[in-house]
């Protein structure tokens, strides 16, 4: 709270109306200023050019505040120094805003702390500043411009050179936009989102390194790797029944989880996450299925939240279903609901109609499929469309423990799944 106190008694000490007719002025303080913030914010900074980029800026202010001085009582606009400046470093007030791009809240701090702990040079600067505009010794008064000016931008530069060594430090890009917002977050605008972009993987893991199933664990009999996919694979005379293909890489609770996602015949799959293996099977095991595959092994079983996924069901995909517990459909395509583990849904809204919503599933091709978890939230888009929400408010679900992600094959059908980049938070 304090730091967003100083940053508003920054703005307000630094900001004043200059009338139309000093214009070419206003503008070359302007320029000086964004001269100097741009010496204080290299990196290394150099003090002697710091400081000639100061001896600018005063001779600016003079030239300004004697113009100031020589219009009329009715037009000055009241005597005082400064250029039209607004925000905590003095940034032009004909500055458009902005925003600095991929900034964490962790750099947004920092940034912040470092006005906070130069307020009082700020304080003394603007001082000084104002001073210009009063009766007496203009040139000592420069010099005590200059000096509180020097004083300042040192300070600043010392600080940000701790921010540029540190975890938060400021990319160049991120530097250039915050030096085009005159170096101040009181210029931050609303800005949109980023647009969707499926193959952007900052800060994501990859799970598959396209080759090979290292760290996936599943029967061999169903799955393997072709054309850069995982394929889980289950026919009449080779049927899988429920199996999976379990990452054993890692476990995570909160994630975006990203992957494409196809299959092929009347089968269907799902992306099985804060899963557990080895829990007893509820669901009884066809004939055909255990005599192919023999006993149920249950480290290829899973029991967890499940991203459904069926283009031939004109209902599933999409939905938010639990694997192997009494919960089962939480969360039907089309909606948003809140519950509490088995005791209770409501369904609290609605994305939309859930047979157009299925005509957005790619049949026999790729679909982009996005999970996200975070605590008792569940998100799940596919194509860029949102599917399904799930709010499960019981701190004992199986939804809400940490776990591990799978791909599921059951019934008779093709699963290829590849690109499955996750971006673990917890």
């Amino acid at each position: 709270m304090k730091i967003v106190v100083a940053s508003l008694l920054v703005a307000s000490f630094l900001r004043a109306q200059v009338p139309g007719q000093l214009g070419p002025q206003t503008r070359a303080v302007a320029d000086a200023r964004t001269a100097l913030n741009s010496a204080t914010f290299a990196s290394p900074a150099d003090y002697s050019v710091v400081t000639a980029k100061v001896d600018a800026l005063v001779g600016a202010e003079v030239a300004l505040a004697e113009a100031r001085a020589a219009l009329p009582p009715q037009q000055n606009g009241g005597r005082g120094g400064g250029g039209g400046r607004g925000g905590n470093t003095g940034a032009p007030s004909y500055q458009s805003g902005g925003t600095i791009p991929g900034i964490k809240e962790a750099q947004v701090q920092a940034l912040m702390q470092m006005t906070y702990a130069t307020l009082p040079l700020i304080k003394t600067a603007t001082s000084a500043r104002t001073a210009l505009g009063s009766t007496g010794d203009l040139l000592a008064k420069a010099a005590a411009l200059k000096a509180a000016e020097v004083a300042l931008a040192k300070a600043r530069a010392t600080a940000f050179a701790k921010i540029q060594a540190s975890p938060n430090k400021l990319r160049p890009d991120q530097v250039a936009a915050f030096l085009a917002m005159g170096a101040s977050l009181d210029r931050v605008t609303f800005t949109q989102p980023q647009p969707l972009n499926f193959g952007e993987h900052d800060g994501y893991s990859s799970l598959f390194d396209g080759v090979s199933l290292k760290n996936w664990d599943g029967n061999p009999k169903f799955w393997r790797v072709e054309n850069g996919a995982i394929v889980g694979e289950s026919t009449a005379q080779n049927p899988s029944g429920n199996t999976y293909l379990v990452y054993r890489g890692t476990e995570a609770k909160d994630f975006t989880l990203k992957l494409e996602i196809k299959v092929e015949g009347p089968g269907g799959t799902g992306i099985q996450y804060r899963s557990k293996t080895g829990i007893p099977w509820l669901a009884p095991i066809a004939d055909n299925v255990a005599a192919n595959n023999g006993p149920v092994n249950l480290n290829w079983m899973m029991t967890g939240p499940q991203a459904d996924f069926w283009p031939v069901s004109r209902d599933w995909t999409g939905q938010f279903y639990s694997e192997n517990t009494p919960m089962r459909i939480l969360s039907w395509r089309g909606m948003v609901v809140e519950g509490a583990g088995l005791r209770e849904k409501r369904q609290m809204g609605a994305i939309g109609d859930r047979e157009s919503l299925g005509k957005l599933v790619k049949m026999d091709d790729w679909n982009e499929y996005t999970i996200i978890a975070r605590g008792g939230t569940f998100i799940q888009i596919l194509n860029g469309q949102l599917m399904a929400v799930m709010v499960d408010d019981d701190p004992a679900s199986s939804n809400n423990q940490s776990g591990l992600i799978g791909i599921e094959l059951e019934q008779v059908c093709k699963v290829s799944v590849r690109n499955i980049w996750l971006k673990k938070l917890n």
